[in-house]
């Protein structure tokens, strides 16, 4: 699978939820907001970490 590919499935799923909190939200507690921000920053963080490494990856390359 093409890194880029797999950065559109983080993008699409990371929308999909941030769509689905907003729209049903599963409880007004500190803990269930706590859980939705953070699968949605720990997509986030996932896109950042692949991000990285094709520039990392492509800085090796360039620097050859």
């Amino acid at each position: 699978m093409k890194l880029g590919a797999l950065i559109q499935r983080l993008e699409a799923k990371q929308a999909a939820w941030a769509a689905s909190a907003l729209a049903s939200p599963a409880g007004e507690s500190a803990f269930e907001y706590g859980r939705a921000v953070g699968v949605y920053a720990g997509l986030d963080m996932a896109k950042t970490l692949i991000n990285d490494v094709l520039s990392d990856q492509e800085q090796k390359d360039f620097d050859l």
